[in-house]
């Protein structure tokens, strides 16, 4: 681990106004990955911009032997940036096993070596490609072929939680490797994570037990786009960069994974990151609910439930599904942890129709009587 210290200008360009939400690593010329800069844009003119660090400011390594300067070590090829909820930059240069935090306010950073990393120069899969953070201020990083998923402290603790297998289940079965290499990660209010691949697939991941499910190809996107960042916006859309010759900004519709033109932009994108998560909305409804326990969604389309908890308690809860005629039709049962989601698959045993779901804590308690309906 060094200790350095950033010794450099903060850059504008443009006119810069308040809504400064949007943190970026940018370089100079679109088709090509190499960093010149991490900057901050602005969600309402996205033209406009402050730069925080380039690759041409100096740093003063200190340490005990000896102090040295020289230009800007952050790395020729980034594309996995996060920044923690006190604002410093989190990120992993895509061929190295180190893991770099930097405070653009005091201009200082520090450098962790990542624990068992099994990044090889040599092959790309195992480069380190997109972060995000959780509002529990957790920061995740996931690997190119998913066979490494890091949880990082604000403090730069790092355990690797293992190998997110569904990427390479979802490689093999398309015939291309690379179709899970690459893009970005963006968080919910739930803290589950979303894995939008440079090649427009979308995967989401519950970091509690590593369950992954493909949401689908994002839509309406130009030929050759490749989606090299993404940033939730303050409205629930999303924002996506690109690298790509002759391509801007777009905003993506979650929900539907429908893509938009939004802007124009100069400079090739290789990360983003924000402060908005997705579903902050539905998160704002179930905190103004009496129970800790809810079910989402209400429409299941795929047999998939989710308890989602806003309490820290360990908690076992007894489910049972009912049909409108008072009948037992399900049973399960869901060891609930944390904050977060907690899935219940139902397994296709039912048939499409109105239900009701209940559960009942370990003390008897009823803490979720619900309806939903299920659809194919």
């Amino acid at each position: 681990m060094k200790r350095v210290l950033l010794i450099s200008t903060v850059v504008l360009l443009g006119s810069f106004v308040s809504a400064q939400d949007i943190t970026a690593v940018t370089g100079l010329t679109k088709g090509k990955i190499e960093f010149n800069d991490f900057r901050k844009i602005d969600a309402n003119n996205l033209n406009a911009a402050k730069v925080l660090l380039t690759k041409s400011d100096k740093i003063s390594f200190e340490s005990k032997e000896t102090e040295l300067t020289k230009i800007c070590n952050c790395g020729r090829y980034i594309a996995a940036m996060t920044e923690s909820k006190n604002g410093e930059i989190f990120y992993i240069p895509m061929n190295s096993n180190t893991l770099s935090v930097v405070n653009p306010s005091a201009k200082t950073a520090t450098v962790f070596d990542i624990p068992n990393s099994k990044m090889d120069i040599k092959d790309q899969a195992t480069y380190y490609a997109r972060m995000t953070t959780t509002p529990d201020g957790y920061m995740y990083a996931l690997n190119n072929i998913g066979s490494e998923f890091l949880k990082i402290s604000s403090n730069g603790t790092i355990q690797n939680l293992g190998s997110v297998d569904e990427l390479a289940i979802f490689a093999k079965s398309s015939g291309i490797e690379t179709s899970v290499y690459g893009g970005d990660m963006i968080a919910d209010a739930f803290g589950n994570v979303y894995v939008l691949t440079a090649s427009a697939n979308v995967f989401k991941i519950n970091p509690n037990n590593l369950n992954t499910e493909y949401l689908g190809k994002i839509k309406g996107l130009p030929e050759n786009f490749t989606v090299n960042a993404a940033a939730v916006e303050k409205d629930g859309s999303v924002l996506l960069g690109t690298s790509s010759l002759n391509h801007g900004f777009y905003t993506l519709n979650f929900s539907s994974l429908e893509a938009e033109f939004k802007a124009d932009y100069n400079y090739p994108v290789y990360d983003m990151a924000s402060a908005n998560f997705l579903r902050q909305d539905a998160l704002g409804e179930i905190a103004s609910l009496d129970s800790n326990y809810s079910l989402y969604p209400t429409i299941v389309k795929n047999s998939q439930l989710n308890i989602v908890s806003k309490s820290n308690d360990n908690a076992a809860l007894s489910i049972s599904v009912w049909n409108l005629n008072n009948k037992q039709v399900y049973t399960n049962s869901v060891q609930v942890k944390s904050i977060g989601e907690f899935q219940v698959k139902l397994n296709g045993s039912l048939q499409p129709g109105i239900y009701v779901l209940k559960a009942v804590n370990q003390n008897g308690k009823e803490v979720i009587n619900t309806k939903f309906t299920l659809v194919r």
